[in-house]
């Protein structure tokens, strides 16, 4: 009975979960550029049957191995190929990591504590949010932390004098899964955070050096047959270009994605509200904590500072960059809440004074974005920048209930301090987290949508206008995989086709003499730029920032 009850509470909440996930992930166009670019990729294999080799453009992409985008080809396959069929992975991803964490924490602990490590995952910022998307990282998290958890039952194992070698298998398997779905740095943090482990507990077990090796041979085993195949068809171009973009991460600013130091700990302290408020009391050594609890805490210290401290440390700076850390925050998190449930830990003033600064502050920011954006011709004159000065002109209907989103977060944090203070402590946290997934499906709903009328509606409209018809799309003076995706191109009109003739594609769609019709797509305050490099261009029409141009055939 007891096993029927267990399964029946992990249903429940994944059942919840799963709808929770399900609802509204269409309801926006992708967004540039990862969420297109890994969509595209897999458009490109179901167009070309080449499921081998990862395209953008029809041209070799060098930047991510393609588990992921295999994943995304399943999915188009039977959703066809539209923005649900490319984040509908990351769905059923989001219900196995939920899963595997109801899972794990009644295994390390009991079934409240994976009940509550679950809910503070579902119920944070970005953990949520993510799951909502067509990028790699909530799959590539998955299974380094899947590993992560095998490492620590060997780990543990082994402390006690227990070899269990299957253990080992388990996590180099994840390891690969990882490395092929983005490459080495999936090995690199996974075999970093052990090593890190067995250097502080060196004295407890000896260093597994075979192990070490059965481990690192099978995690790099499927990408590196991967790899050979794609050297033995295309020779060595690919993987120095890998290479060299792996590099280039460490050492700069990719794509303009550059910023502080401290950049990744302010990300992953506001992106994990609330969670990360509780995390704090959960570092110090709890004498009530059993042995093999404490070697998982502990890996998960390791864990989120080796994720903090590499991501400050490589130049490019991109928020999903540290989002492995969700795991460690998140467990932390529920380590304090299982703590005050048990009366272990007591509820701190300082902890309800920060839920509340934090959740008013939230709360204010998302009852004035609307509230602006409703009298914006206030604020226009001030506003120096063409571009962005256009962009805020869009004709988006605002009509005051958008104003719900931070309404409902205020509610949540209220009723999450009114629970608190009756000392109903469970139903505290989940009126909490619940409360911050629903306003978050509330935003997507009725905020999203306008949000994207202003940033990349116009260009996705004018893309889409272009299926079926024989010509060629670019952008200029700015980067997007939008105009593939949604305009759907065609081998004959890629960039790869016409390279194999017109040498730069750009320059030939610009300049050269040109086979079919151009049409492009450019930022206002570059307008005059282009114009002046070629009076060609014909002006179709303006919306929301963006110029649309067209160039005849010659």
């Amino acid at each position: 009975m007891n096993f029927l009850n267990n399964i029946n509470y992990k249903i429940k909440f994944l059942f919840i979960a799963a709808i929770m996930f399900v609802l509204f992930l269409g309801n926006v166009h992708l967004f540039d550029w990862d969420e297109i670019n890994f969509a595209e990729a897999a458009r490109e294999m179901i167009e070309t049957g080449d499921y081998l080799n990862v395209r953008i453009d029809y041209e070799p992409f060098h930047e991510k191995p393609p588990l992921f985008i295999w994943f995304q080809v399943i999915s188009m396959k039977i959703f066809g190929v539209s923005e649900f069929g490319a984040r509908f992975p990351n769905l059923i991803i989001g219900i196995i990591t939920l899963a595997f964490l109801l899972h794990i924490g009644e295994k390390i602990y009991d079934k409240d504590f994976g009940k509550i490590w679950a809910l503070a995952y579902l119920g944070s910022f970005l953990p949520f949010f993510y799951f909502k998307t067509s990028i790699i990282d909530p799959t590539f998290n998955l299974f380094m932390y899947l590993a992560i958890y095998y490492l620590y039952l060997f780990s543990s194992n082994s402390m006690n004098n227990i070899k269990n070698n299957k253990y080992i298998y388990y996590a180099a398997f994840n390891t690969a899964l990882a490395f092929l779905t983005k490459g080495p740095v999936g090995f690199l943090l996974v075999s970093l955070s052990w090593a890190i482990f067995w250097l502080i507990n060196h004295k407890s077990f000896e260093l597994p050096k075979k192990q070490i090796i059965i481990f690192t041979f099978l995690s790099f085993l499927p990408a590196t047959l991967w790899y050979s195949a794609i050297f033995y068809q295309q020779g060595g171009g690919l993987i120095s270009d890998f290479i060299s973009y792996q590099i280039r991460l460490l050492t700069t600013g990719d794509a303009g994605h550059s910023g502080p130091f401290y950049y990744h700990f302010i990300v992953v302290f506001l992106g994990c509200f609330p969670a990360s408020i509780f995390i704090f009391r959960a570092f110090k050594k709890n004498v009530n904590d059993l042995k093999e609890q404490e070697i998982f805490k502990q890996f998960n210290l390791i864990l989120l500072a080796i994720v903090l401290i590499i991501f400050s440390i490589v130049k490019t700076k991109i928020i999903h960059y540290s989002s492995l850390s969700y795991f460690p925050v998140t467990f932390f998190a529920a380590y304090t809440m299982y703590k005050i449930i048990k009366g272990e830990f007591e509820i701190k003033k300082s902890t309800q004074f920060s839920i509340a600064i934090l959740g008013v502050i939230f709360s204010i920011l998302f009852i004035a974005f609307p509230l602006v954006l409703m009298n914006i011709n206030i604020f226009l004159p001030k506003i120096t920048d063409e571009f962005t000065r256009e962009i805020l002109k869009a004709d988006v209907k605002w009509y005051g209930y958008e104003v719900i989103v931070g309404l409902f977060i205020l509610l949540s944090v209220i009723l999450y301090l009114i629970f608190s203070k009756q000392k109903k402590i469970l139903m505290s946290y989940y009126t909490l987290f619940f409360g911050f997934a629903i306003s978050l499906l509330i935003f997507l709903r009725i905020m999203a949508p306008k949000i994207e009328s202003y940033t990349q509606q116009a260009p996705i409209e004018f893309f889409k206008s272009l299926q079926n018809k024989d010509v060629y799309v670019s952008t200029l003076g700015y980067k997007s995989y939008a105009p593939y995706f949604y305009k759907k191109v065609e081998f004959k009109n890629s960039k790869y086709y016409k390279k194999m003739t017109s040498g730069d594609f750009d320059e030939y769609l610009l300049i050269g003499k040109i086979d079919k019709s151009a049409y492009f797509s450019v930022k206002i305050n570059n307008l005059d730029n282009y114009l002046t490099q070629q009076p060609e261009l014909i002006e179709l029409y303006r919306k929301n920032g963006f110029v649309f141009l067209k160039r005849e055939t010659q």
